[in-house]
């Protein structure tokens, strides 16, 4: 009986000394509730959406709560002002000069600026307040760019010039330099003409995973008017979204600049002279000027030529 007598009273005695507690350090008085910081991470980036996850820390710097803390989390957009999103949960009672965090979700689009409003209330009664802004959530990179493949070489063959078309092998040298497999893709090849930026040509192919610290060649055929400088584009897919962008440069009149760089000439390329006999296809290079003067084949041509002369000459009577 005297032990049950014991543990009943025991909440009554613990309640009296809370009471004695708060009465001697002074803290009977109304709850002063402050948010201390604000932190911000990236749960989840879309191509329009960012999922921000949002922990406030409060504090209640002196006081007794009369309650439980409530935080009310707003997001205004900094450009209008106005509220875009809003949370509001429970992050429990905090006692005498006790503290506590609640972590919020936020989906914002991905654009712009905005200032995160982190309030706190006890009973219905605001308390206290702290902000954080987040700004240009469009530099924010989208979960499923997020890849470890990389274009690491372009190539250009000729494979056949006929009717003032060239038809142009593109050979796209894919690496994955992450840990894990790449998962299939698929790839756009666009040839656009340097100046107007008219497209001549584009196609599309699938890739199957690329293993780790692999690489693997796509080939892309091109059939675009000869004599043009062209950009050839490659565009990357995946689940709809472009993941990777590459580019590289076809040239079949290049053009370069001559007599002190004041004067820009062009140069014809017999395109046709880079398929082979065989059918075999060459890379077509870069063109580069030549010294003025004659050529070392012209040099022995004309040598021989004298050497012939010489030799009739003495003969003759």
């Amino acid at each position: 009986m005297a032990n049950n007598r014991i543990h009943a009273a025991l909440p009554v005695v613990l309640l009296l000394c809370l009471a004695v507690m708060a009465f001697s350090a002074g803290c009977l008085r109304e709850s002063s509730v402050e948010v201390t910081s604000i932190t911000v991470g990236a749960q989840n980036v879309t191509g329009s959406e960012v999922t921000l996850n949002v922990t406030s820390e409060i504090q209640n710097t002196n006081g007794v709560s009369s309650g439980i803390a409530r935080v009310q989390l707003k997001a205004y957009d900094t450009a209008s002002g106005l509220v875009v999103a809003d949370q509001t949960g429970d992050a429990g009672f905090l006692g005498i000069r006790g503290s506590g965090s609640i972590t919020q979700t936020l989906v914002l689009p991905r654009t712009g600026s905005y200032r995160l409003v982190s309030t706190v209330f006890e009973n219905g009664q605001r308390k206290g307040q702290g902000e954080l802004t987040v700004y240009s959530l469009d530099r924010l990179t989208p979960d499923i760019q997020k890849t470890g493949l990389a274009i690491t070489d372009i190539d250009f063959l000729v494979k056949k010039v006929a009717d003032d078309r060239a038809t142009i092998q593109t050979d796209i040298y894919f690496t994955n330099n992450n840990r894990a497999p790449s998962g299939a893709f698929d790839i756009e090849v666009k040839a656009k003409e340097e100046d107007a930026k008219l497209l001549a040509d584009k196609q599309r192919t699938h890739l199957e995973s690329i293993q780790p610290d692999a690489t693997r060649v796509s080939s892309v055929t091109l059939s675009v008017p000869d004599q043009y400088n062209y950009v050839v584009e490659v565009l990357v897919w995946k689940n709809e979204t472009i993941i990777l962008r590459g580019e590289g440069n076809v040239r079949l009149r290049p053009g370069i600049l001559v007599k002190n760089d004041t004067q820009f000439v062009t140069k014809q390329i017999e395109t046709s002279k880079f398929v082979g006999e065989s059918g075999d296809s060459y890379a077509i290079p870069i063109p580069t000027t030549r010294s003025p003067g004659f050529g070392i084949p012209l040099v022995i041509a004309a040598l021989g030529s004298l050497a012939v002369f010489m030799h009739i000459r003495r003969r003759q009577p």
